[in-house]
Protein backbone atom coordinates (compact mmCIF):
# COMPACT_ATOMS: atom_id res chain seq x y z
CA UNK A 1 0.00 0.00 0.00
CA UNK A 2 1.83 3.15 -0.98
CA UNK A 3 0.83 6.91 -0.37
CA UNK A 4 2.25 9.87 -1.88
CA UNK A 5 1.71 12.74 1.00
CA UNK A 6 2.22 16.20 0.84
CA UNK A 7 1.41 17.64 4.62
CA UNK A 8 -1.07 15.82 5.49
CA UNK A 9 -1.69 11.67 5.24
CA UNK A 10 -3.45 11.17 1.96
CA UNK A 11 -5.22 7.83 2.76
CA UNK A 12 -6.45 5.71 0.00
CA UNK A 13 -3.98 3.02 -0.22
CA UNK A 14 -1.82 4.82 -3.67
CA UNK A 15 -3.00 8.15 -3.00
CA UNK A 16 -1.04 10.57 -5.31
CA UNK A 17 -2.33 8.84 -8.36
CA UNK A 18 -3.84 12.21 -9.94
CA UNK A 19 -6.57 11.43 -12.21
CA UNK A 20 -7.13 14.80 -13.60
CA UNK A 21 -10.58 15.78 -14.82
CA UNK A 22 -13.12 12.88 -13.19
CA UNK A 23 -16.34 13.99 -12.67
CA UNK A 24 -19.58 13.21 -13.97
CA UNK A 25 -21.52 16.13 -15.58
CA UNK A 26 -24.85 16.27 -14.15
CA UNK A 27 -27.84 18.08 -14.18
CA UNK A 28 -27.22 21.07 -10.99
CA UNK A 29 -29.30 20.75 -7.89
CA UNK A 30 -30.03 17.14 -8.76
CA UNK A 31 -29.67 14.28 -6.92
CA UNK A 32 -28.51 10.83 -8.84
CA UNK A 33 -29.44 8.08 -6.67
CA UNK A 34 -28.01 4.64 -6.74
CA UNK A 35 -30.01 2.47 -9.89
CA UNK A 36 -30.55 5.21 -11.80
CA UNK A 37 -28.40 7.05 -14.75
CA UNK A 38 -26.85 10.60 -15.26
CA UNK A 39 -25.48 11.55 -18.16
CA UNK A 40 -24.17 14.81 -19.96
CA UNK A 41 -21.48 16.34 -22.52
CA UNK A 42 -18.70 17.88 -21.42
CA UNK A 43 -16.01 19.75 -23.27
CA UNK A 44 -12.71 17.93 -23.57
CA UNK A 45 -8.76 19.09 -23.72
CA UNK A 46 -6.36 19.67 -26.52
CA UNK A 47 -7.78 19.21 -29.33
CA UNK A 48 -11.29 20.08 -28.88
CA UNK A 49 -12.36 16.88 -28.29
CA UNK A 50 -15.88 15.23 -25.85
CA UNK A 51 -15.21 13.72 -23.26
CA UNK A 52 -18.58 12.18 -21.63
CA UNK A 53 -19.53 10.51 -18.53
CA UNK A 54 -21.91 7.25 -17.96
CA UNK A 55 -22.98 5.83 -14.66
CA UNK A 56 -23.56 2.33 -15.02
CA UNK A 57 -24.89 1.16 -11.55
CA UNK A 58 -24.14 -2.59 -10.18
CA UNK A 59 -26.17 -4.39 -7.85
CA UNK A 60 -26.59 -2.03 -4.58
CA UNK A 61 -22.86 -1.82 -3.37
CA UNK A 62 -22.81 2.10 -4.12
CA UNK A 63 -20.48 2.46 -6.69
CA UNK A 64 -20.83 3.69 -10.20
CA UNK A 65 -18.78 3.46 -12.54
CA UNK A 66 -17.33 6.78 -14.16
CA UNK A 67 -15.42 7.36 -17.77
CA UNK A 68 -12.71 10.05 -17.96
CA UNK A 69 -12.13 13.00 -20.01
CA UNK A 70 -9.14 14.44 -20.69
CA UNK A 71 -9.60 17.79 -18.76
CA UNK A 72 -12.21 19.30 -16.38
CA UNK A 73 -15.26 20.24 -18.25
CA UNK A 74 -15.99 23.59 -19.96
CA UNK A 75 -18.20 26.28 -19.06
CA UNK A 76 -20.70 25.62 -21.06
CA UNK A 77 -20.71 21.53 -19.03
CA UNK A 78 -23.99 20.37 -17.37
CA UNK A 79 -21.97 21.63 -13.70
CA UNK A 80 -18.58 22.59 -12.72
CA UNK A 81 -16.25 20.68 -11.67
CA UNK A 82 -13.12 20.17 -9.70
CA UNK A 83 -11.61 17.21 -8.58
CA UNK A 84 -8.28 16.98 -5.36
CA UNK A 85 -7.05 14.47 -3.64
CA UNK A 86 -8.58 13.74 -0.30
CA UNK A 87 -7.03 14.99 2.47
CA UNK A 88 -7.19 12.09 4.90
CA UNK A 89 -7.10 12.41 8.88
CA UNK A 90 -3.71 12.69 10.06
CA UNK A 91 -2.59 9.50 12.25
CA UNK A 92 -0.58 9.78 15.51
CA UNK A 93 0.67 6.33 16.46
CA UNK A 94 2.21 4.82 19.50
CA UNK A 95 4.31 2.04 20.03
CA UNK A 96 4.78 0.28 23.21
CA UNK A 97 7.48 -2.32 22.88
CA UNK A 98 8.13 -5.16 25.28
CA UNK A 99 11.63 -5.52 26.56
CA UNK A 100 11.22 -8.06 29.26
CA UNK A 101 13.95 -10.75 29.10
CA UNK A 102 12.16 -13.70 27.86
CA UNK A 103 11.94 -11.56 24.25
CA UNK A 104 15.58 -11.86 24.14
CA UNK A 105 17.07 -13.82 20.59
CA UNK A 106 14.73 -14.22 17.98
CA UNK A 107 11.81 -12.54 18.92
CA UNK A 108 13.72 -8.84 20.07
CA UNK A 109 15.82 -9.07 16.21
CA UNK A 110 13.02 -9.60 14.77
CA UNK A 111 11.16 -6.93 15.94
CA UNK A 112 13.88 -4.39 15.77
CA UNK A 113 13.89 -5.79 11.77
CA UNK A 114 10.44 -5.41 11.32
CA UNK A 115 9.60 -2.30 12.75
CA UNK A 116 13.15 -0.52 11.20
CA UNK A 117 11.22 -1.75 7.86
CA UNK A 118 7.68 -0.32 9.20
CA UNK A 119 9.24 2.96 9.52
CA UNK A 120 11.21 2.69 6.47
CA UNK A 121 8.10 2.34 3.80
CA UNK A 122 6.87 4.80 2.07
CA UNK A 123 3.67 3.16 2.71
CA UNK A 124 3.29 4.96 6.09
CA UNK A 125 4.93 8.13 4.72
CA UNK A 126 3.23 10.71 6.62
CA UNK A 127 2.37 8.72 9.52
CA UNK A 128 3.53 10.15 13.42
CA UNK A 129 5.23 7.54 15.50
CA UNK A 130 5.87 7.60 18.86
CA UNK A 131 8.14 4.39 20.63
CA UNK A 132 8.60 3.43 24.15
CA UNK A 133 9.66 0.24 25.55
CA UNK A 134 8.62 -1.19 29.08
CA UNK A 135 9.28 -2.48 31.42
CA UNK A 136 11.10 0.52 33.25
CA UNK A 137 14.43 0.15 34.69
CA UNK A 138 13.65 -0.60 38.72
CA UNK A 139 13.65 2.72 40.61
CA UNK A 140 11.75 4.31 43.61
CA UNK A 141 9.33 5.63 42.05
CA UNK A 142 5.30 4.00 42.34
CA UNK A 143 4.83 0.93 40.51
CA UNK A 144 1.55 1.44 39.36
CA UNK A 145 1.54 5.01 38.51
CA UNK A 146 0.76 4.95 34.32
CA UNK A 147 1.56 8.42 33.91
CA UNK A 148 5.85 7.30 34.08
CA UNK A 149 4.77 5.69 30.80
CA UNK A 150 3.01 8.08 29.15
CA UNK A 151 6.43 10.35 27.87
CA UNK A 152 7.75 8.40 24.84
CA UNK A 153 11.26 6.98 24.31
CA UNK A 154 11.46 8.78 21.13
CA UNK A 155 8.64 11.43 20.71
CA UNK A 156 5.96 11.51 17.88
CA UNK A 157 7.35 12.57 14.09
CA UNK A 158 6.56 12.19 11.20
CA UNK A 159 7.48 9.12 8.77
CA UNK A 160 9.78 9.49 6.82
CA UNK A 161 11.58 11.63 9.15
CA UNK A 162 11.41 10.17 11.86
CA UNK A 163 12.66 6.98 11.26
CA UNK A 164 16.28 7.17 11.95
CA UNK A 165 15.44 7.99 15.43
CA UNK A 166 13.50 4.83 16.01
CA UNK A 167 16.12 2.65 14.21
CA UNK A 168 18.66 4.08 16.28
CA UNK A 169 16.63 3.61 19.69
CA UNK A 170 15.94 0.07 18.49
CA UNK A 171 19.63 -0.42 18.05
CA UNK A 172 20.59 1.01 21.10
CA UNK A 173 17.94 -1.19 23.40
CA UNK A 174 18.44 -4.22 24.82
CA UNK A 175 16.06 -7.09 26.50
CA UNK A 176 16.71 -6.85 30.24
CA UNK A 177 13.27 -6.57 31.98
CA UNK A 178 11.80 -8.83 34.76
CA UNK A 179 8.29 -8.21 34.81
CA UNK A 180 6.07 -7.29 32.14
CA UNK A 181 3.72 -5.05 33.27
CA UNK A 182 1.41 -4.54 30.79
CA UNK A 183 -1.50 -2.72 32.44
CA UNK A 184 0.48 0.71 33.38
CA UNK A 185 2.54 0.25 29.94
CA UNK A 186 -0.81 0.41 27.76
CA UNK A 187 -2.27 2.84 30.38
CA UNK A 188 0.47 4.90 29.86
CA UNK A 189 0.65 5.00 25.72
CA UNK A 190 -3.38 6.16 25.78
CA UNK A 191 -3.11 8.89 28.50
CA UNK A 192 -0.47 9.95 26.18
CA UNK A 193 -2.25 9.35 22.74
CA UNK A 194 -5.49 11.19 24.79
CA UNK A 195 -3.23 14.10 25.02
CA UNK A 196 -1.76 14.30 21.73
CA UNK A 197 -6.10 13.85 19.81
CA UNK A 198 -6.69 16.25 22.66
CA UNK A 199 -3.66 18.71 21.40
CA UNK A 200 -4.32 18.41 17.79
CA UNK A 201 -7.70 18.41 17.31
CA UNK A 202 -8.71 16.28 14.12
CA UNK A 203 -5.91 14.34 14.30
CA UNK A 204 -6.48 10.48 14.86
CA UNK A 205 -4.23 8.66 17.78
CA UNK A 206 -3.69 4.95 18.29
CA UNK A 207 -1.46 2.79 20.53
CA UNK A 208 0.30 -0.08 19.19
CA UNK A 209 1.33 -3.06 22.22
CA UNK A 210 4.02 -5.29 20.90
CA UNK A 211 4.36 -7.83 23.94
CA UNK A 212 5.50 -12.22 23.88
CA UNK A 213 4.02 -12.70 27.32
CA UNK A 214 1.19 -12.29 29.99
CA UNK A 215 1.07 -9.93 31.97
CA UNK A 216 3.26 -9.59 35.27
CA UNK A 217 3.39 -6.75 37.79
CA UNK A 218 3.67 -4.61 38.50
CA UNK A 219 2.09 -5.24 42.06
CA UNK A 220 -0.75 -6.94 43.38
CA UNK A 221 -3.29 -4.28 43.02
CA UNK A 222 -3.22 -1.02 41.20
CA UNK A 223 -6.04 0.74 41.84
CA UNK A 224 -8.19 -1.78 43.67
CA UNK A 225 -7.58 -3.65 40.65
CA UNK A 226 -5.66 -6.53 39.61
CA UNK A 227 -2.96 -5.33 36.88
CA UNK A 228 -2.05 -8.79 35.50
CA UNK A 229 -6.28 -9.48 34.89
CA UNK A 230 -6.59 -9.63 30.98
CA UNK A 231 -10.15 -7.78 31.71
CA UNK A 232 -9.02 -5.03 33.23
CA UNK A 233 -6.21 -4.33 30.27
CA UNK A 234 -8.85 -4.92 27.99
CA UNK A 235 -11.40 -2.82 30.07
CA UNK A 236 -8.33 0.01 29.75
CA UNK A 237 -8.25 -0.22 26.08
CA UNK A 238 -12.25 -0.08 25.79
CA UNK A 239 -12.23 3.44 27.97
CA UNK A 240 -9.35 4.71 25.65
CA UNK A 241 -11.25 3.15 22.70
CA UNK A 242 -14.66 5.51 23.84
CA UNK A 243 -12.59 8.59 23.57
CA UNK A 244 -11.55 8.15 20.29
CA UNK A 245 -8.06 6.32 20.65
CA UNK A 246 -7.78 2.43 18.72
CA UNK A 247 -5.38 0.00 20.77
CA UNK A 248 -3.76 -2.78 18.38
CA UNK A 249 -2.20 -5.52 19.71
CA UNK A 250 1.30 -8.08 17.89
CA UNK A 251 1.40 -11.04 20.19
CA UNK A 252 5.10 -12.26 19.52
CA UNK A 253 5.37 -15.79 20.79
CA UNK A 254 4.62 -16.58 24.64
CA UNK A 255 1.13 -14.72 23.63
CA UNK A 256 -1.98 -16.65 23.52
CA UNK A 257 -5.58 -15.48 21.47
CA UNK A 258 -7.26 -15.96 24.65
CA UNK A 259 -5.62 -12.79 25.88
CA UNK A 260 -4.69 -10.79 23.37
CA UNK A 261 -7.99 -11.06 20.96
CA UNK A 262 -9.95 -9.09 24.30
CA UNK A 263 -7.96 -6.37 24.52
CA UNK A 264 -7.47 -5.58 20.73
CA UNK A 265 -10.98 -5.96 20.21
CA UNK A 266 -11.80 -3.83 23.22
CA UNK A 267 -9.88 -1.17 21.73
CA UNK A 268 -11.78 -1.01 18.39
CA UNK A 269 -9.47 -3.30 16.50
CA UNK A 270 -10.45 -6.43 14.57
CA UNK A 271 -8.31 -8.59 17.07
CA UNK A 272 -4.77 -9.24 17.66
CA UNK A 273 -2.30 -10.30 15.69
CA UNK A 274 0.05 -13.28 16.41
CA UNK A 275 3.34 -13.72 15.10
CA UNK A 276 5.08 -17.47 15.41
CA UNK A 277 8.44 -18.32 15.86
CA UNK A 278 9.64 -18.99 12.42
CA UNK A 279 10.92 -15.84 9.96
CA UNK A 280 10.03 -13.99 12.87
CA UNK A 281 10.93 -10.41 10.80
CA UNK A 282 9.32 -11.30 7.95
CA UNK A 283 6.03 -12.17 9.95
CA UNK A 284 6.21 -9.45 12.22
CA UNK A 285 6.87 -7.01 9.35
CA UNK A 286 3.68 -8.49 7.49
CA UNK A 287 1.65 -7.85 11.27
CA UNK A 288 3.17 -4.22 11.26
CA UNK A 289 1.86 -3.37 7.76
CA UNK A 290 -1.82 -5.02 8.72
CA UNK A 291 -2.13 -2.94 11.74
CA UNK A 292 -0.44 0.22 10.44
CA UNK A 293 -2.98 0.04 7.30
CA UNK A 294 -5.85 -1.19 9.72
CA UNK A 295 -4.75 2.37 12.22
CA UNK A 296 -5.20 4.76 8.98
CA UNK A 297 -8.63 6.48 9.78
CA UNK A 298 -11.27 6.46 6.81
CA UNK A 299 -11.90 10.06 7.38
CA UNK A 300 -12.02 12.56 5.11
CA UNK A 301 -11.64 16.43 5.77
CA UNK A 302 -13.95 18.80 3.68
CA UNK A 303 -12.69 20.72 1.04
CA UNK A 304 -12.37 24.52 2.10
CA UNK A 305 -14.40 25.37 -1.03
CA UNK A 306 -17.06 23.46 0.55
CA UNK A 307 -19.37 25.44 3.10
CA UNK A 308 -21.69 28.46 4.15
CA UNK A 309 -19.59 30.94 2.95
CA UNK A 310 -17.91 28.65 0.16
CA UNK A 311 -18.51 28.63 -3.49
CA UNK A 312 -19.21 24.47 -3.16
CA UNK A 313 -23.06 23.16 -1.31
CA UNK A 314 -22.88 20.32 0.94
CA UNK A 315 -24.98 19.04 -1.92
CA UNK A 316 -22.14 18.94 -4.45
CA UNK A 317 -19.95 16.76 -2.89
CA UNK A 318 -18.55 13.15 -4.16
CA UNK A 319 -16.26 11.02 -3.27
CA UNK A 320 -14.12 9.12 -6.29
CA UNK A 321 -12.86 5.54 -6.07
CA UNK A 322 -9.78 4.44 -8.25
CA UNK A 323 -9.03 0.76 -7.17
CA UNK A 324 -5.35 -0.41 -8.00
CA UNK A 325 -4.63 -3.55 -10.37
CA UNK A 326 -1.69 -5.00 -11.61
CA UNK A 327 0.89 -2.97 -13.05
CA UNK A 328 -1.44 0.55 -12.65
CA UNK A 329 -4.65 1.77 -11.68
CA UNK A 330 -8.64 0.13 -12.13
CA UNK A 331 -11.69 2.28 -13.58
CA UNK A 332 -12.32 5.23 -11.09
CA UNK A 333 -16.08 4.81 -9.40
CA UNK A 334 -18.71 7.00 -8.22
CA UNK A 335 -18.95 6.15 -4.76
CA UNK A 336 -22.82 7.26 -3.59
CA UNK A 337 -23.43 9.17 -0.19
CA UNK A 338 -25.40 6.58 2.06
CA UNK A 339 -26.07 8.15 5.57
CA UNK A 340 -27.09 5.15 6.76
CA UNK A 341 -24.20 3.29 5.78
CA UNK A 342 -25.93 0.37 4.73
CA UNK A 343 -23.47 -0.89 2.10
CA UNK A 344 -20.00 0.58 0.72
CA UNK A 345 -20.91 4.42 0.96
CA UNK A 346 -20.02 7.48 2.75
CA UNK A 347 -21.47 9.88 5.01
CA UNK A 348 -20.99 12.92 6.68
CA UNK A 349 -19.83 13.21 10.43
CA UNK A 350 -22.49 15.31 11.37
CA UNK A 351 -25.36 16.13 8.81
CA UNK A 352 -26.10 19.27 9.60
CA UNK A 353 -22.97 20.89 10.39
CA UNK A 354 -20.83 18.57 8.49
CA UNK A 355 -16.75 18.25 9.40
CA UNK A 356 -15.37 15.13 7.77
CA UNK A 357 -16.45 13.07 5.70
CA UNK A 358 -16.80 9.22 6.94
CA UNK A 359 -16.20 6.35 4.79
CA UNK A 360 -19.08 3.67 5.90
CA UNK A 361 -17.37 0.61 7.18
CA UNK A 362 -17.56 -2.00 4.81
CA UNK A 363 -15.96 0.56 2.17
CA UNK A 364 -13.20 1.59 4.71
CA UNK A 365 -12.52 -2.01 5.19
CA UNK A 366 -12.26 -3.11 1.52
CA UNK A 367 -10.24 -0.14 0.82
CA UNK A 368 -7.58 -0.88 3.59
CA UNK A 369 -7.39 -4.23 1.26
CA UNK A 370 -5.96 -2.35 -1.65
CA UNK A 371 -2.79 -1.75 -1.43
CA UNK A 372 -3.35 0.73 -4.84
CA UNK A 373 -6.56 2.58 -4.74
CA UNK A 374 -6.70 5.97 -4.55
CA UNK A 375 -9.33 8.39 -3.36
CA UNK A 376 -10.45 11.69 -4.35
CA UNK A 377 -13.37 14.38 -3.57
CA UNK A 378 -15.41 15.57 -7.01
CA UNK A 379 -16.49 19.13 -6.05
CA UNK A 380 -19.65 20.41 -8.18
CA UNK A 381 -22.19 18.33 -9.55
CA UNK A 382 -25.03 16.81 -7.26
CA UNK A 383 -24.30 13.85 -4.25
CA UNK A 384 -25.13 11.02 -6.19
CA UNK A 385 -27.24 9.35 -3.13
CA UNK A 386 -28.02 5.90 -2.67
CA UNK A 387 -31.62 4.68 -2.89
Amino acid sequence: MRRTLPTTLLLGAAIGLGVAGLGVACAPGSNAAVGSSAGGGGQGGSGGSTGSTTAGFDDGGGFADVSTADALPSADAACAVITEQAQAIPLNLYVMLDKSQSMAGDKWEGAKAGLGAFVGDATFDGVKVALRFFPRDPDDKPGCDQTLYKQPTVPYGELPGNAKAITDALAAEAPNGFTTPTYVALGGAILESLDVQAQHPGEAAAVLLVTDGLPDGPAPLCSGVDPEDPAVIAALAATGFSKGVHTYVIGLKGVTKGFADPIAKAGGSEGAILVGDVNVAAEFQKALAKIGSQALPCEYKIPAAVGKDAEISFGDVNVLFTPGVDGGVGVTELVAQDPDCGGKGWRYDDPAKPTRILLCPAFCSALKEDFGAAIQIQLGCATLVAK
